[in-house]
């Protein structure tokens, strides 16, 4: 006669895990962008996202060297002027009379009416065709109501 020898372990089904946490619409405003010169020397064309409330204020801010020839687009393009428009664009001087230093450029928004737009900026040399669209900006500007 022979001895049956059965050996086991019984595991414990997983636990389950918690529940999610229930997702709720976040609000948000992201008012303003800031691009300094040297991010397009390894990316030419930058794409943003900005959020805001319709009355609410955008800026735009990228750095410049008109030394060089190139500078901003003055106007934006905008997609769709009864979401948002262009209120002021100003050249800001560098803080330094170095030759060649860098300035920056600011554009200021104003959201009128909820909906999704985009604006484009391109920095070329204006009297040189074959320098168009050197580096560009997309921005996508999401509006909705105030709460």
């Amino acid at each position: 006669m022979g001895i049956l020898l059965i050996v086991g372990c019984a595991e414990e089904p997983p636990s389950p895990a918690p529940p999610a946490p229930p997702v709720t619409p976040t609000t948000y405003s992201v008012l303003w962008v800031t691009i300094p010169i040297e991010v397009f020397s390894t990316t030419p064309h930058t794409n943003e996202i900005m959020h805001a409330a319709i009355g609410e204020k955008l800026t735009v801010t990228i750095g410049s060297n008109p030394t060089t020839g190139y500078q901003w687009s003055e106007f934006a393009e905008i997609s769709d002027e009864t979401i948002i428009r262009q209120v002021d664009h100003k050249f800001v001087e560098p803080e330094t009379d170095a030759p060649g230093t860098p300035g920056e450029e600011v554009w200021t928004f104003e959201a009128l009416k909820e909906g999704s737009v985009t604006t484009f900026l391109d920095y070329s040399r204006s009297w040189n065709e074959t320098d168009a669209l050197h580096w560009t900006v997309t921005i996508t500007t999401i509006v909705r109501q105030r709460n």
